[in-house]
């Protein structure tokens, strides 16, 4: 035991294997041991080349294999001029015909099935969420994105996702979307591989179990990949998802402080997927704050959902009379 903990980073890893080890969820030690040694690496510029994408973000599949190719690593986002352009010329028809509440906020939705990265336009932005579910801390940032009409993608912890079932719950019924991000967050390069692929494995498994959903995106904790991990995933069918835009919300910083940080890093690259915890009071304290910038200087928030577009719906006879009165 004592040489596994060795291997392990520090601190923070041995207060999260001392929690599994008692049985016991302390959440202030557990928020301490997540985010003691987590340190993204450096994020990277977008091509510049524009391409055609479709309304719900499916590519031009001859400009995407140049544009945009598989890979066998964490996706990231590729900033491209124009790459909305067909959301905005032909919006989504509502079969409903009860009005729906305008959010401004609120951008397309992008579908994925393969491990390819993400095309947006400037100003669009992916908003990732890693650690939870916390009771109360989780909860106040579903709250901030149903108040801006915005989905998230939520990378679970198994461990936490097994002990707040019905925080998770609250997470599907939000309709966000679901990651899983290992069973006990531990770093996975320090591990076997055997270990490795098997702490994944049963962080997907209690994801689903606490959920009903098969988590189909995945985040690698503190950002740690290797070859070997990334094969295993795309054996499982499971898409890993890096970052464009740390948030660094696991340091101490007011809520200004942190909203001012996001920005910065998204106006320098021009939009990308930004990593935030919801294991973090200061993180529930500033969603708020933050969607209310990104909406006042004009960025969309992306969903991001694992599968194919569907097809879009049929306009019902008073949706067609309605648009005739226009």
């Amino acid at each position: 035991m004592h040489r596994l903990l060795n291997g392990l980073f520090g601190l923070g890893v041995l207060a999260l294997a001392s929690c599994a080890s008692t049985g016991h969820r302390d959440t202030v030690t557990l928020q301490t041991a997540l985010v003691a040694t987590e340190r993204p690496t450096e994020a990277g510029s977008g091509s510049p080349e524009a391409i055609e994408v479709m309304m719900t973000g499916s590519i031009d599949k001859s400009a995407a294999a140049e544009a945009a190719p598989l890979k066998i690593s964490s996706i990231r986002s590729r900033i491209v001029e124009g790459a909305d352009a067909e959301a905005v010329a032909r919006p989504v028809r509502l079969v409903a015909s009860k009005p729906v509440k305008d959010f401004p906020l609120a951008g397309r939705t992008i579908y994925l099935d393969e491990t390819r990265d993400i095309t947006l336009a400037p100003k669009e932005v992916v908003l990732t969420f890693d650690d939870g579910p916390v009771p109360a801390r989780t909860p106040a940032v579903l709250q901030a994105l149903e108040e801006h009409g915005v989905k998230g993608l939520f990378f679970m912890v198994g461990e936490m996702a097994h002990y707040h079932p019905e925080v998770a719950e609250l997470v599907v019924k939000s309709d966000q979307t679901i990651g899983s991000h290992t069973y006990s967050h531990p770093h996975l390069p320090a591990l076997s591989h055997a270990v490795a692929v098997a702490n994944i494995d049963r962080g997907i498994a209690a994801v689903e179990t606490a959920t009903g959903i098969n988590p189909r995106f995945f985040r690698f904790p503190y950002l740690a990949e290797s070859a070997a991990l990334d094969r295993a995933l795309q054996e499982r069918g499971v898409i890993p998802v890096g970052i464009d835009i740390d948030s660094r919300d696991y340091e101490q910083a007011s809520t200004d402080v942190l909203v001012n940080r996001i920005m910065t890093g998204l106006a320098r690259r021009g939009g990308g997927i930004v990593l935030m915890h919801d294991l973090q009071g200061r993180t529930a304290r500033a969603i708020g704050p933050l969607l209310d910038r990104l909406e006042a200087e004009g960025y969309k928030v992306v969903t991001v959902k694992y599968g194919r577009p569907p097809e879009e719906a049929p306009e019902t006879l008073m949706a067609r009379l309605s648009r005739g009165r226009d």
